[in-house]
């Protein structure tokens, strides 16, 4: 004890960072009580628990030392399996009698200088202060109950109990501390850790002590991190016990929540190939309109059409044929439309393109609908490219006038030699080309439709450029806008 006082002395431990976390560090030794100490790491006791250790055996301080801890007589002998995280926090003083106290580091319980006999270093506050009692409540006068004891089915440790009773003997409040400490940034951390350990009996600690809470662990900004580590061990039975508890309700308002969605993206990623995606597809084609209208769910959406295949994704397809003209005019699902498209595949995907061609009028001379239209042709499909540019002759000269409309026939300009065709055909039979000169959208159309000719056609360059100088002689073009497309 002494040469571990004097070492541990010249090392004084951050006062202020350890008062920070201490509720949280106090819930976490209570909920793993068969952790010792063990030349300053934190290490699972795989001994069984007899009444005469049962006080000691459980006595942990929560920063990874062992400052403030008196040896067992036997911690000279024991071994342990497997290292844990350093958890910091508050040290645990045991009377002898079975009764704890929070010792906060760099205080002393006496006021002179000399021997600190627990181990602590210079004291940071003159001032005594006096420890609160405290039991473990995992211990009693008889026996310690292992935190991790054996469960009893060996060839999964995440199926229930078929009494639907605990079989580790621990009550609702255990369970309680482990999801608290989940939804804190450090514990999370921390238990984080533990389960990238992949001991099979921590992990169903844990598991067990925030299945019964997944939403609010799932919307947490910290506890996500949690929810997520336990996904990623791919385990069958866990990932459908986890599914058992996602209702439609709890899948649906989890991927409207900036963090919750965080959570069903890191599930539909790990359960791509097995069939309990399914759910989460259904939930979510059954809420379609509202995910794609809401910033956070269309993202959701779109993980669906990343990582699975078209015939997983059929129930959104249909959902998005059925309202794609809803949502090409509305001013955020338009863009979600846009991504949607942009990922899709299949032959669902050609029919949502036909149902967008068939109303590419309506939706091209609307403030929102033409982003869509752009957009299709953006995706450099020469048939869809040809389908849009016959169905807007007519149209192109109106269009170039419109804010949205303008950007829309530029895209035409560029798409394809045929989509050329038809809006320089349309622009030499106008007798309103002097109107979109001036217009200040429709001059910028004009400068790009003599770029492109001039690239691409000499023979329709010169048309435009004879048709435009008609207007210059007679002074039409010296004004406004129109000095922009002098030739």
């Amino acid at each position: 004890m002494e040469n571990s006082a004097t070492t541990d002395s010249k090392n004084p431990t951050n006062s202020a960072a350890s008062m920070a976390s201490s509720t949280s560090l106090e819930t976490l030794q209570l909920s793993f009580g068969n952790l010792r100490i063990n030349n300053g790491k934190i290490e699972i006791n795989t001994d069984k628990p007899s009444s005469s250790s049962s006080s000691s055996s459980s006595s942990l301080p929560l920063n990874g030392s062992s400052k403030g801890v008196p040896p067992s007589p036997d911690s000279s002998n024991s071994e342990s399996t497997s290292s844990l995280p350093s958890f910091n926090g508050m040290n645990l003083i045991n009377n002898g009698v079975g009764d704890y106290y929070h010792q906060p580091y760099n205080f002393s319980e006496t006021l002179n200088g000399g021997g600190y006999g627990l181990g602590l270093g210079q004291p940071y506050n003159p001032y005594f202060l006096t420890p609160t009692p405290w039991k473990h409540p995992l211990l009693n006068h008889h026996h310690q109950v292992s935190y991790f004891s054996d469960f009893p089915n060996e060839k999964s440790p995440f199926l229930p109990s078929p009494t639907g009773e605990n079989p580790n003997g621990f009550s609702q409040g255990d369970h309680e501390a482990i999801i608290n400490l989940a939804l804190m940034e450090e514990s999370s951390k921390q238990l984080q850790g533990l389960i990238l350990m992949k001991d099979p009996k921590i992990v169903k600690r844990i598991f067990e002590g925030v299945i019964d809470n997944l939403f609010q662990l799932m919307i947490s900004q910290f506890g996500r991190y949690l929810f997520q580590k336990l996904v990623e061990l791919n385990d069958e039975i866990l990932l459908q016990r986890i599914m058992e508890k996602l209702d439609r309700n709890v899948i649906y308002y989890a991927s409207i929540d900036r963090y919750g969605s965080y959570s069903i993206k890191k599930l539909i990623k790990v359960l791509q190939k097995s069939p309990l995606v399914n759910q989460i597809v259904k939930t979510l084609a059954d809420r379609f309109w509202e995910l794609m209208t809401n910033t956070t769910g269309q993202y959701v959406i779109m993980e669906c059409l990343e990582f699975l295949d078209y015939q997983k994704n059929d129930k959104l397809y249909l959902e998005a044929i059925d309202k794609c003209l809803k949502l090409a005019t509305h001013d955020k699902g338009c863009g979600a439309l846009n991504q949607f498209i942009s990922r899709s595949r299949g032959p669902r995907s050609d029919e949502l393109l036909s149902k967008i061609c068939e109303q590419v009028v309506y939706l091209s001379l609307h403030p929102y609908g033409n982003f869509v239209v752009q957009g299709v042709l953006g995706l450099q499909n020469p048939v869809i490219i040809e389908k849009i540019s016959y169905s807007l002759r007519g149209y192109y000269v109106k269009l170039s006038m419109m804010k949205g409309g303008s950007h829309l026939v530029e895209k035409c300009l560029k798409s394809s030699s045929g989509a050329l065709v038809n809006v320089i055909s349309e622009f030499l039979q106008s007798n309103q080309l002097i109107q979109v000169a001036k217009d200040r959208y429709g001059n910028y159309v004009l400068q790009a439709a003599l770029r492109e000719t001039k690239r691409f056609s000499n023979a329709l360059h010169g048309s435009l450029v004879m048709k435009l100088r008609s207007y210059h002689n007679l002074q039409d073009l010296n004004h406004g806008y129109a000095r922009n497309i002098l030739v």
